[in-house]
């Protein structure tokens, strides 16, 4: 049976969609030792169609199933015919269709997702929805955003916000929340290896799987004790040292 390793996106096979050195390499290296690739992100902005098109121009072939996003693991936490009010871009539209859930003025849930038009409107919306009773669900709560300028705010920052005008706590749906690790189970028969860039998500992603955790530095990675099995500059590194 194919075993499988899981590899974040963000920091790891690009920054802001550009693609860093050698990822195309390592992960044909993986393939070619007999792995399967299970990329799993945190953002929940594309569409699957565009970050495939993305890891297709990184060189690294991606077929639907092998990619899963927060916005799918938000969704898949509600039956179809939910009515939900949302706050994301289009990766989160496309999850929700893809779940049958319903946007409605009289949501039974809020999904927060990452959304580079955040207002007032969306606070102010989302915290009267939520107080009248709808569930609270965040795609992730990842404070920042590596980018190649440095860090830009999270899905975490927009999520405090409603937090705290609301007056309650979200349920975290993507990693390592236990929605992504359903999805992930159900695609991957057989973990090798978690490999990212912030041991908050990634390696409690990794520890909520009971695998073991690789890590690739970047502006997101926190000097603290990481714990993992394997630290790199690059995923080519972490790539070459896992398969020597």
């Amino acid at each position: 049976m194919q075993r499988s390793v899981v590899i974040d996106l963000d920091g790891v096979v690009w920054l802001a969609g550009e693609p860093l050195a050698g990822v195309g390499a390592a992960c044909s290296a993986l393939r070619q030792a007999g792995f399967h690739l299970q990329f799993a992100t945190n953002n929940s902005a594309p569409t699957n169609t565009a970050l495939r098109q993305r890891l297709a121009d990184a060189e690294i072939p991606c077929d639907r199933d092998d990619l899963i996003t927060a916005a799918q693991a938000a969704a898949s936490l509600l039956s179809p015919g939910s009515r939900v009010l949302t706050v994301g871009e289009d990766g989160l539209a496309e999850a929700c269709e893809h779940y049958g859930l319903i946007h409605h003025g009289e949501p039974e849930a809020v999904i927060v997702g990452w959304c580079r038009e955040f207002s007032f409107h969306h606070v102010a919306e989302a915290a009267t929805a939520l107080r009248r009773g709808a569930r609270f669900i965040a795609t992730n709560d990842d404070p920042t955003h590596p980018t190649p300028n440095g860090l830009l705010p999270g899905t975490g920052s927009l999520v405090a916000a409603i937090a705290t005008a609301a007056e309650q706590e979200a349920e975290i749906a993507g990693k390592p929340g236990e929605a992504m690790v359903a999805l992930i189970k159900q695609r991957c028969h057989d973990v090798a290896l978690v490999i990212g860039d912030r041991p908050s998500t990634d390696g409690a992603l990794a520890a909520a799987l009971d695998r073991p955790f690789a890590l690739v530095r970047s502006e997101a990675t926190p000097m603290e004790d990481h714990r993992a099995s394997m630290v790199g500059e690059s995923l080519l590194e972490i790539v070459s040292t896992f398969l020597a």
